[in-house]
């Protein structure tokens, strides 16, 4: 179609042109004749041989294009012309298309006018003659006045431009059928069968037999396949994913919903309805089935509490409130929400929340309440259900080879808030509680109430090792303090509690009662009272003598005091052997034990507040050694301080190292914090945020021991660890193991896949070097390439700039 509309324009454009060009020929032809013929004219005149005239206009009149040629006076009557019928007829009355007043004007002006009409196909011409007035006869003709028909020319001209033209349209269309028929088999007939190939691209018949020379239409293909691979792979991220939430959503059997703001349609799971005793066709989704079921009592509290969150003047919807079941009575119910999306403006549009069922707690904590019950802890409120959850508890443990805790909560300055506010408020801030630790862990073991201010929680499952299982309970104890010292709203006022937790490890083989399990969470549980940051203590029994974390406890705090803790300093350099970083390590020399192994005083300063001590004394040593090298207008390298996973998970940890590090005046990129992945064992989502917290202020952050604990890959997605530490047990074996050298090719691989810089560390010979550099790590650390060195030596490598060996 464009090829003919550009063809069509070209032919009228070029038959315009070619009649206009006829036209201005024809008329420069006549007008050269008339210049002769005027010449005849006047010359005849002048001889008065008239018959010459008669002669020249007959001669013209031969051309039977001519139409008209006559020769007129100023009167316009005509003297002569070819059509002898005009002769002495004036000009207005048989010529059509004469006119008087351009007569006037050409012989006025003496030069010639040419009109030239292409619709009418005709060329009109004025052209004066200069009579000599000698002559009396000269003054009666003083015009030619002719009209010449060029529709044959241009009928001649037209044929052939046609002729023309009907060539270049054979060709052209010859050669744009040529090209659609190449485009048809090279573009649609391919893209055709690929389009209707889609609904079997699952199958091995969407590849057969497709071959193209497009590269274009190749990767097209193969684009859809992938696509499809991708697609299928994400549809099954997603279909796990919901099968995990539903399962966790079942298994902590909580009924779900879905508000919509704009719409107020209310999305209700059969769960939901379950708890209130319907079927899952008995009850509409909407908003007014759930605000209709609110006890008259709580109804004005809750929505209020509803409402604050809408209109974002709290952070959190939760809420514990009695709902109507199906038989009229009244249940208890913990019912927490969530904003997923918000309109323009940031106001939310629609939230997602869940309800337990929180009766039976409820009620066991009213009685409690009611009976004003403040016992010892052997005299508990249920004292028989808790002493048989303990002793199979024991047995479970015993059984399945694995630790179990009890952790006994004591709630702080309650007495105060049920003092100034009153016990009605201070009885639903216990309900309140109390339906949240029940919500939150009731997946991890039971959940008990003592007194009127402590609660117990019975876990297990913490594994086989005791050091791990001391962590992993400490790490949930910070998780519950975390829980409790998040903001309730109770009679429209926000109050804020904290706890502290005292803890007990046991895996069962030692068989004990109930109320020996319970003092020795108490005995915790005052060492917790008296901690001075974390709140949180663990109590450990029968250790030899020379390890017993009590005597070693308090021989390192004695060490603190005394100054015996000093630093070291082992440097981590690239392939070349620059050093990069600097790993602060601590030693421990006791006068009359000598060096006393980080391997041991670690762990058991862990298990009270020394290991928040020794952090910040390391943390301290780390900006002394900066400054130091500043001062003597040195590069400063990064220096690596290692942070134990219960010091990370303190409230007030990212706030207290910024601002005890920005006080000494130092640039917070100079430093790294090394982190163990058992970060991540507990809250994992918090341990993320801080991580990246950490990194909005500048610091860089490092993991630890990577591949090994229980630090999934998935976890880390992310975060951008500025190094990942290979743990030492993939350099077992690889001396004389295939196996193992595929195990650290693979492990090492992952993590560059992850653009993670992966150090190999614990290097020992040139064997394990050889091997991590083949396997393409990116820095190494241990004694083959530097020994820990004190401050003095550390400062000289810098100073020296030496490149140590890792050949």
């Amino acid at each position: 179609m464009l090829f003919v509309l550009i063809v069509c324009s070209q032919y009228l454009y070029e038959r315009s042109q070619l009649q206009t060009q006829i036209a201005q020929n024809k008329s420069e032809q006549i007008i050269s004749s008339l210049f002769r013929m005027r010449y005849v004219v006047e010359s005849s005149l002048a001889t008065q041989d008239l018959e010459r005239i008669d002669q020249e206009v007959s001669l013209a009149s031969t051309d039977v294009n001519m139409t008209i040629y006559s020769l007129l006076d100023m009167s316009g009557e005509i003297h002569y012309s070819n059509h002898a019928i005009w002769r002495e007829s004036n000009a207005r009355n048989v010529l059509q298309d004469y006119d008087q007043l351009t007569h006037q004007t050409v012989v006025d002006n003496e030069k010639p006018a040419v009109n030239i009409s292409l619709d009418k196909q005709l060329i009109q011409i004025y052209y004066p003659i200069n009579t000599n007035n000698r002559f009396s006869y000269s003054n009666t003709i003083n015009l030619i006045y002719l009209e010449y028909d060029i529709a044959v020319l241009t009928s001649r001209a037209d044929d052939q431009l046609m002729d023309r033209f009907i060539k270049v349209w054979t060709f052209g269309f010859a050669a744009i059928t040529f090209f659609c028929l190449l485009l048809n088999w090279l573009l649609v007939i391919p893209l055709r069968k690929l389009t209707r190939n889609v609904s079997k691209i699952d199958s091995k018949a969407f590849d057969i037999g497709f071959s193209n020379p497009a590269t274009e239409l190749c990767d097209l293909r193969d684009y859809l396949i992938l696509a499809n691979a991708k697609l299928k792979r994400s549809n099954k991220r997603l279909n796990n994913a919901e099968q995990r939430w539903l399962f966790a959503v079942e298994g902590a059997r909580n009924g779900i919903w879905d508000w919509n703001l704009i719409t107020n349609d209310v999305f209700i799971s059969d769960r939901w309805k379950d708890i209130l005793g319907y079927q899952p066709y008995e009850l509409d989704n909407d908003y007014s089935v759930w605000e209709s079921r609110l006890h008259v009592e709580d109804k004005q509290q809750v929505l209020t509490t509803l409402h604050s969150y809408i209109n974002n003047t709290v952070d959190d919807y939760e809420s514990v409130h009695r709902l109507r079941n199906k038989t009229g009575h009244y249940i208890w119910v913990l019912d927490r929400g969530k904003s997923v999306e918000w309109d323009e403006n940031g106001q939310p549009t629609r939230i997602i929340g869940t309800i337990t069922d929180v009766t039976g707690d409820v009620k066991s904590q009213r009685l409690a309440v009611q009976q004003d019950l403040k016992t010892s802890l052997t005299d508990l409120v249920d004292r028989e259900s808790l002493a048989n959850e303990l002793y199979d508890l024991q047995v479970y443990s015993r059984r399945v080879g694995q630790f179990s805790a009890v952790l006994m909560i004591n709630l702080n300055n309650f007495k105060l808030i049920n003092d100034a506010l009153g016990r009605q408020v201070g009885d639903r801030l216990l309900i309140q509680i109390a339906a949240r630790l029940t919500g939150a862990f009731s997946s991890v073991g039971i959940v008990a109430r003592l007194g009127a201010d402590e609660f117990v929680i019975l876990a297990k499952n913490f594994g086989g090792d005791i050091q791990q299982a001391n962590k992993r309970a400490l790490a949930l104890a910070s998780e519950v303090r975390q829980l409790i010292g998040r903001s309730f709203t109770v009679a429209d006022q926000t109050l804020s509690i904290s706890a502290r937790i005292g803890l007990v490890v046991f895996d069962g083989i030692e068989s004990l009662e109930p109320q020996t399990l319970l003092a020795r969470a108490d005995g915790a549980l005052v060492q917790a009272k008296d901690s001075r940051s974390n709140g949180c203590a663990i109590y450990y029994p029968n250790y030899d003598e020379e390890s017993k974390p009590f005597d070693l406890g308090f021989e390192l705090k004695k060490a603190l005091v005394a100054q015996h803790i000093s630093m070291m300093y082992q440097p981590v350099v690239d392939q070349a052997g620059r050093v990069q970083s600097i790993e602060v390590l601590l030693r421990w020399y006791h006068p009359l034990h000598g060096f006393i192994s980080p391997k041991k005083f670690i762990p058991v300063a862990e298990l009270s507040d020394t290991i928040f001590e020794l952090e910040l004394l390391v943390i301290d040593e780390a900006c002394h050694l900066i400054k130091s090298l500043q001062q003597e207008d040195l590069q400063v390298p990064i220096i690596s301080i290692n942070i134990s996973a219960r010091h990370f998970h303190q409230d007030h940890f990212v706030s207290m190292v910024v601002s005890k590090i920005q006080s000494k005046k130092i640039k917070l990129d100079n430093i790294q914090f090394e982190f163990d992945g058992d970060i991540f064992s507990v809250n994992a989502g918090q341990a993320r945020l801080k991580l990246l917290e950490l990194q909005r202020y500048g610091f860089k952050v490092a993991l630890d021991d990577f591949g090994a604990g229980s630090c999934a890959l998935y976890l880390i997605q992310g975060i951008g660890f500025a190094q990942v530490k290979l743990s030492k047990h993939y350099l077992r074996n690889i001396d004389s193991s295939a196996e193992s050298i595929n195990v650290l090719n693979g492990v090492v691989d992952v993590a560059r896949q992850l653009s993670l810089p992966v150090v190999g560390k614990h290097i020992e010979n040139k064997l394990q070097l050889n091997k991590l550099t083949q396997a393409k790590c990116s820095f190494f650390q241990g004694y083959i390439v530097s020994r820990p060195l004190n401050e003095v030596d550390i400062t000289q490598l810098i100073k020296s700039q030496l490149s140590l060996s890792v050949k």
